[in-house]
């Protein structure tokens, strides 16, 4: 299986986890902005975010078969998403879908149906599914839930070419000063510019 495709899963494995520990009156928190947010401007409701991660999910089986997503076939698993109260079981439904087709991808450099690299592709969702996952969980009142073998592998793949994610949007100024000690997850995020522990005192 390709790395970023065992990143995407591990990601996704996390924030589904992370889903399932939100309260039912949590959901209108609001999270600060995300790269591959629905607003990527301003905060956004955990409930909105949560139903725009899953639209992406759905699409892309999609993508990585190299088609452009289909309106019909994109909707037919969420035709109820708006009203549907259980929103973590939904999110766990469509995000099995997308990692069966991450883990079925063999190339890494063939076409998506958006015209990225495959491979491309999946480190960019996992990526964006890790900052989802650490936003939700920090900003309900939990801890950062990535893995340090998530981060640490997020960190190795983006660090070198840390420039260029900054130059897609999806990572913003990095943080420093990183201590010596600092565990991977805070040294990934660091480096993407998002704060580890935004509700410490300081």
């Amino acid at each position: 299986m390709l790395r970023a495709a065992e990143c995407l899963i591990e990601a996704e494995r996390v924030l589904n986890q992370v889903l399932d520990g939100v309260a039912p009156d949590q959901w209108r928190i609001r999270v600060p902005p995300l790269p591959d947010g629905p607003e990527p401007a301003r905060p956004t409701p955990l409930d909105a975010l949560v139903r725009h991660h899953v639209r992406a999910n759905a699409a892309l089986p999609d993508l990585l078969a190299g088609r452009e997503p289909e309106g019909a076939a994109e909707l037919a698993d969420l035709t109820d998403l708006e009203h549907r109260r259980d929103l973590p079981a939904l999110a766990r439904e469509v995000s099995d879908k997308a990692c069966a087709a991450a883990a079925a991808v063999a190339d890494p450099t063939r076409a998506a149906g958006d015209g990225l690299p495959a491979g491309e592709l999946l480190w960019r969702r996992a990526v964006c599914t890790a900052f989802t996952a650490h936003e939700v969980s920090v900003h309900r009142g939990s801890v950062n839930p990535l893995t340090e073998d998530l981060a640490r592998a997020l960190w190795e793949h983006t660090e070198p070419e840390a420039a260029r994610w900054r130059e897609l949007g999806l990572f913003g100024e990095p943080l420093t000063p990183v201590p010596a000690d600092v565990s991977w997850r805070d040294r990934f995020l660091m480096l993407a510019g998002r704060d580890p522990h935004p509700l410490w005192d300081r």
